[in-house]
C-alpha cells in the first residue's frame, strides 16, 4: 500500500553550508519535489532558489535524501532536465550521508529536489549514473516477472544508450527495491552483443545506501543497462 511519508536530507556546498530538506508527506511512487525545511530556515523554498539566495556558494559538493520506507532514486531537476543524482537510503537510515558527488553541481534559482521514494513491497529499481563530462541521469525499471529487465531514462523512458550515446559512465549506484530474493545478477551495462561492459550490484534500500562508487563504461547508441530476476 502506498502512503505519504516523511522525507529529509541535506545538500553541502563547496564551502561546508548546508541546505536542510524535508517533507513529511511525501508520496511514494510518485515523483515530487522536497523543499527546504521551515523547522531550520523558515519557509519552504526550491533547493535552487534557497542556495542563491541565502548561501555565499550554490555548488552542491555532496548530499543525500533518506526516506521512511524505501528510496528509489532523487535527483536534482534544472529546466526539466537532471543536473545531478543525489545518494539516497531507505528506512530513514542514511548510513554514510551525506556522501560526495563525482562531479560538483552549481545550483541556479529554481532547481528542485525532486524524490522517487516507494513502499517497502514495490519492486522498482533505480539507477544512478555520473559521467566523465559531469553529466548525470537516472535509469528505472520495475520487475513483474523472472526475465531480464532494461533499465530507461525515468525523463524520456529511452534507453541508456538513446540517452547518453558518446559519453563515459565512471560512478554509479543503485537501489534495488523489493528484489533481494530475486534478483540473479548485477545491473550490467551491455553493448549491442549483450556482452556487458560495466557492472552495478544493486542495494537493498531496507539495509544499504546508495553512494557513488567506480563503474566505467563507454556508452554507444545500441547500449543498453539490463538486469535479470528468476520470479
Amino acid at each position: 500500500m502506498m502512503a505519504d511519508v516523511d522525507a529529509y536530507g541535506q545538500l553541502v556546498m563547496t564551502n561546508g553550508q548546508v541546505i536542510p530538506l524535508f517533507r513529511a508527506d511525501l508520496a511514494e511512487a510518485a515523483e515530487e519535489e522536497i523543499f527546504t525545511d521551515t523547522n531550520f530556515v523558515g519557509s519552504a523554498q526550491n533547493a535552487g532558489t534557497y542556495a542563491t539566495q541565502t548561501l555565499g556558494s550554490a555548488v552542491v559538493a555532496a548530499g543525500g535524501v533518506n526516506a521512511e520506507n524505501d528510496m528509489t532514486y532523487c535527483f536534482i531537476r534544472s529546466a526539466g532536465t537532471i543536473k545531478l543524482a543525489l545518494p539516497v537510503s531507505g528506512l530513514n537510515s542514511g548510513m554514510g550521508l551525506p556522501a560526495n558527488l563525482p562531479y560538483p553541481k552549481r545550483l541556479v534559482s529554481g532547481d528542485q529536489c525532486i524524490a522517487m521514494a516507494n513502499a517497502t513491497s514495490d519492486r522498482e529499481v533505480g539507477l544512478s549514473v555520473a559521467c566523465s563530462n559531469g553529466e548525470y541521469h537516472v535509469f528505472s525499471a520495475t520487475p513483474s516477472s523472472g526475465a531480464e529487465h532494461e533499465l530507461v531514462s525515468v525523463l524520456t523512458g529511452l534507453s541508456i544508450g538513446e540517452t547518453l550515446q558518446g559519453r563515459t559512465v565512471t560512478h554509479a549506484f543503485a537501489m534495488g527495491g523489493n528484489n533481494a530474493a530475486n534478483f540473479s545478477s548485477p545491473i550490467y551495462i551491455v553493448n549491442g552483443s549483450g556482452v556487458p561492459i560495466g557492472s552495478v550490484t544493486p542495494n537493498d534500500p531496507a539495509v544499504d545506501t546508495g553512494t557513488y562508487h567506480p563503474c566505467r563504461a563507454a556508452i554507444a547508441l545500441n547500449s543498453r543497462a539490463v538486469f535479470r530476476t528468476d520470479a
